[in-house]
């Protein structure tokens, strides 16, 4: 399919309203696309490109007026891959300029036809580009993409570029800090909700832990090495990683839970992605993962709650675990009882406490809880 060429973008733009553009870009909604698509008319191009390369896969690749399908065919044929792109095999070290001089050598000594033939039938093939930041997690690169019919860029074209450049990193950089902003805030609510949770942004990385989750790791269960939530036994950590790729390639994929057995017990590890933004740089969390430890990772509260309400020392432990969080069905497989033996015994605890609502069990719960452990 090929795309119809542009016209060389609008040359009355400076480049120092595009540096204001990207400046405001991190607060305006669509504000990077309107950066972007200002940084192809400064440039005469038919189309700006932004994109984030991580260790083992593409972060975000975003392309001005380009129709859809184009990053699912990128992604298809590993665009990412300096063997397969000449644009990342020519590229170099922080806002060093390259341009068609330099994919034309790229292209000598080696051509690969799948991406040839991609970025012809998107009509894309010239332009220039600058690496902006080139860390071993993500390197963030930024292009100017010329038509057919805009044809090779000229020195002015490529001079806009690189004087736009610094601008784009400094938003960059801005974005960054908003989205760790958010990682910050978002942990604090779990840590109020005293949630055990571990947040993972879209390379995979650990961005933020809570002190619940932090009481839970250890040398025999979970591990965070190199920034990697990482499972003790090489089996389950195999199937986590692959779980945790799952979610954040695909937003909408359902939770997924595994139960990890450890010396202290067993541990309920639970994976789900989480919504974000269309415009979004991969800092901001992207993965949740929770753990859920029976009583007997978590003290005497069984004992405190059986104490304080008449009940016999299992049905304390059925409602210590009830206040942690942990689902009916959840108590059943962690007791090895079936679910309609934990809703019996749910029922005659409502008599002895007094309760109508498992609300309202939970609630006297955590307060019996507290009020003991000060």
């Amino acid at each position: 399919m090929q795309t119809p060429g542009r016209s060389r973008g609008d040359r009355s733009i400076r480049v120092e309203d595009v540096g204001a553009l990207f400046a405001r870009a991190p607060f305006e909604e669509s504000g990077w696309d309107r950066a972007l698509k200002a940084l192809a008319g400064a440039t005469g191009s038919s189309r700006a490109q932004l994109l984030a390369l991580g260790e083992r896969h593409t972060l975000f690749n975003w392309v001005t007026d380009i129709q859809e399908g184009y990053i699912e065919e990128f992604i298809e044929i590993g665009g990412h891959r300096p063997e397969v792109n000449y644009r990342v095999a020519a590229s170099r070290g922080p806002f060093e300029l390259v341009w068609e001089k330099h994919y034309d050598e790229v292209r000598a000594a080696a051509t690969n036809d799948a991406y040839i033939e991609h970025i012809r039938r998107w009509d894309a093939e010239h332009g220039a580009q600058v690496i902006l930041s080139d860390q071993p997690e993500v390197c963030f690169g930024l292009a100017a993409l010329h038509s057919e019919s805009d044809g090779r860029t000229t020195e002015r074209d490529r001079q806009a570029l690189l004087t736009a450049a610094p601008h784009v990193m400094a938003a960059i950089r801005l974005q960054r800090a908003i989205e760790h902003q958010g990682a910050d805030l978002l942990r604090g609510s779990l840590e109020v909700l005293r949630t055990a949770a571990i947040l993972i942004d879209a390379v995979g990385r650990v961005c933020a832990v809570t002190a619940p989750a932090q009481e839970l790791l250890g040398p025999d269960t979970l591990q965070i090495r190199a920034g990697v939530l990482r499972m003790v036994r090489p089996d389950l950590d195999r199937a986590m990683q692959m779980r945790i790729g799952l979610a954040l390639a695909t937003r909408q994929a359902m939770p997924s839970e595994t139960w990890l057995q450890s010396p202290r017990g067993p541990l309920l590890v639970e994976i789900c992605a989480l919504p974000g933004q269309d415009w979004n740089f991969g800092f901001e969390p992207r993965v949740l993962v929770t753990l859920k430890a029976p009583l007997a990772l978590s003290g005497d509260q069984g004992a405190r709650i059986s104490a304080a309400l008449g009940l016999t020392p299992a049905e304390g432990e059925i409602v210590a675990l009830l206040a942690q969080g942990h689902s009916r069905r959840e108590i059943a497989r962690m007791r090895g009882v079936s679910d309609q033996t934990v809703a019996s015994q749910l029922r005659t605890i409502f008599q002895k406490a007094g309760v109508n609502r498992e609300a309202e069990l939970v609630s006297i719960a955590r307060a019996v809880v507290e009020m003991t452990s000060r």
